[in-house]
Order: C-alpha cells, then sequence, then structure tokens
C-alpha cells in the first residue's frame, strides 16, 4: 500500500514537472505573437484609383467616388510599411508606417494627381469679383475659377511641417495678384477678397455708426450698360414691403455720391425706420440717378433703346437693414429686355461685407 502511494506520488509529481515546462516552451514559442490591427484609411483622390499594399500584395484601393477603406491587417514585430500606388503602376507614390503597438489605426491622405500627402487644410473662400474671372492656383495647378460672388471650400493637400502658396490671378495671365500661404499646421484656413478689376483687397475696414441704432453704408458703381452719362448718385428710398414695388416708394433725403471710377464712396448711416409692428414691413430700397438730380437717369436713351419704363434706375428688391452693422455695396446696371412699352435699365447690388466680418 505504501508503495503504491509512494508510485502514485512520484506520477503526480513528474506530471507537474511536464505541465510546467510544457507551458514554458509554449511561451516562449509565441513571444512576439502577430497583431490584428484595425486600420482606417481616409482621403480624397482627385484622379487615379488607388491601391494599398503590405508585404507586396494589395489590401485594398480607393477611388475619386469613394475615398475611404477600412481593412484589418495582421503586423509582425514593432511594425510594417503600407505602401501606395496609382493602380496598374509600379510606381510607389508614398510609404506609410502601420504600428504593431496600436490595435485601431487611421491613415489619412490627399491625392491631387501628382502627389500625396498626408494631411489636408480646408480652404474658405469668399470673395467678389465684378469685373473679371479670376483663377485660383497652386503650384501650376487650376483648382478654382470664378467671377461674381465666390464662395467655395478647396482641399489642400499638404504636410505637418509644410508651407504651400495659393496665388489669386486673371484668367489666362501668369502675374499673381495675391498670395495665400498655407500652413500644414493648420487644419482649416480662410481668404477673403474683393477685386476692383484693377486692385485686390484682402480686406476691408468696416465702420461702425456713431450711433448703434443705425446702420454705415457705402459703394461702389461700374457702369455695365454703356451710354452713361455719369456721374451719378444712389438716393435711398422707403416704403411697405408689401403691396408696393420699390418706385412707388417715398425718396429720402439720404443721399451717396458714386465716385465715376469704380472706387468705393464715403460712409453713410442710415437711420431706423418706423416699426410698422411684428413683423416690421417698413423697408429701404434706392434709386441711382444723375449726380445731382432727383429723377433724372445717368443715360442717354436717345437713340440707343425704346423710351425707359418708370422702373428704370430702381433697384428691384430691398435693403437688409441690421441696427449697429455695416454694408457694402457692388452696384453695376443691367438692361430687362425690351417689350412694348419700353425699357428698364436697372441696378444690381451685391453686399459684400459678410466676407470681411
Amino acid at each position: 500500500m505504501k508503495k503504491n502511494i509512494q508510485i502514485i506520488f512520484c506520477s503526480c509529481l513528474g506530471m507537474m514537472f511536464l505541465l510546467m515546462f510544457g507551458c514554458k516552451k509554449q511561451e516562449l514559442a509565441v513571444e512576439s505573437p502577430p497583431n490584428v490591427i484595425d486600420l482606417s484609411i481616409k482621403g480624397t483622390t482627385l484622379t487615379d484609383t488607388l491601391e494599398f499594399l503590405k508585404d507586396g500584395k494589395v489590401i485594398g484601393q480607393t477611388t475619386k467616388s469613394n475615398g475611404d477603406l477600412n481593412v484589418k491587417v495582421i503586423v509582425k514585430g514593432e511594425g510594417a510599411e503600407l505602401q501606395i500606388r496609382s493602380k496598374g503602376k509600379e510606381a510607389i507614390l508614398s510609404k506609410r508606417m502601420i504600428s504593431a503597438a496600436e490595435k485601431l489605426q487611421n491613415i489619412t491622405y490627399y491625392f491631387d494627381g501628382d502627389k500625396i500627402f498626408s494631411k489636408v487644410v480646408a480652404l474658405s473662400i469668399k470673395g467678389y469679383s465684378g469685373a473679371e474671372e479670376l483663377e485660383f492656383v497652386m503650384d501650376g495647378q487650376v483648382l478654382e475659377s470664378g467671377s461674381d460672388v465666390i464662395n467655395s471650400v478647396l482641399s489642400i493637400g499638404i504636410e505637418a511641417d509644410q508651407k504651400r502658396t495659393l496665388q489669386i490671378r486673371k484668367k489666362g495671365t501668369t502675374v499673381p495678384l495675391m498670395d495665400k500661404e498655407i500652413i500644414g499646421a493648420q487644419s482649416a484656413a480662410s481668404l477673403t477678397f474683393f477685386y476692383d478689376g484693377t486692385k485686390i483687397f484682402d480686406k476691408i475696414d468696416l465702420a461702425v455708426p456713431t450711433n448703434p441704432a443705425n446702420m454705415i453704408v457705402n459703394a461702389s458703381f461700374t457702369n455695365k450698360v454703356g451710354v452713361f452719362l455719369g456721374p451719378i448718385d444712389l438716393i435711398f428710398y422707403k416704403g411697405a414691403s408689401t403691396g408696393m414695388r420699390p418706385f412707388e416708394f417715398t425718396a429720402t433725403t439720404l443721399r451717396i455720391e458714386l465716385p465715376a471710377d469704380g472706387s468705393f464712396s464715403k460712409n453713410i448711416e442710415l437711420p431706423p425706420l418706423p416699426d410698422s409692428g411684428a413683423p416690421n414691413l417698413n423697408v429701404y430700397s434706392f434709386r441711382i440717378v444723375k449726380r445731382g438730380t432727383l429723377t433724372e437717369l445717368p443715360y442717354d436713351m436717345t437713340n440707343e433703346f425704346p423710351p425707359a419704363r418708370p422702373e428704370s434706375g430702381f433697384f428691384a428688391g430691398n435693403i437688409t437693414f441690421t441696427a449697429g452693422g455695416a454694408a457694402v455695396f457692388i452696384l453695376g446696371d443691367q438692361i430687362i429686355p425690351d417689350d412694348w412699352d419700353g425699357t428698364i435699365i436697372r441696378p444690381t447690388m451685391k453686399d459684400i461685407a459678410p466676407y470681411f466680418k
């Protein structure tokens, strides 16, 4: 009996040693096991389909319409290399490292058709060009173009430690009107401008009315119709916004002399109109007239057009009044197509003050 107990004890002890050394050997065999990484790839490609490779094998691709990719990858050791190339081509455009230490990883990119960048700066552009079409150019590539009101957001590819320069220039020219520096440390930037056909301004100083109940207004005017007699004045009119048209409003004594060279006028303060109740229907509008007159149009229509209709010279809308605020009117003019009872020459107006606040 005693001998059997000794045999059982020795057997158990042997099994314990075997298990201990067996576990130790197993731990040594998987001392550096591979890591499964959830890799999120997000970005934009303006042209080609992009392929993403690891260990020489394509693990996914992105296109212009679908620039994001989520994939699980196995990483051995401390990390692995991710390569990016255009589909169907051998040249590697960019390389990124996938760390073995982080289970969730994000990789961002921006491909402009030539280079791949690791990040993007969102550039918000707000401006006005009443003269010519403008182009927004970076490294010789036109990213955007437009005239009149320009309101756009451009994605600028860049590296975190890099600076790039965006140029504004007239279409068909190579001489920049303005340079805008983009810094990689930013995630967003803004550009505001006004181009009068000769000079470009990146800011306009908006005055504050002396009476906070009033609103500051100034304006510039560029004739586009021809047969122009100029110089001209802008006369403010007031009336009810319901059931009345601007040419039926009442003229005020408030007047702005508009410079003939298209530059900005002097500031004038508009007082608030009496409150008609909620909603307040009392509004301002305006008319352009020959300098110093009340009703004479600044055009010679003797030989060019049929007789002017009563609406001529009147702005077709209302002025948005903001107490304590400022408005900067960019004025032009246009001809409304002739009909049997005469011609309408009507001013156009764009308030660019919101771009510079």
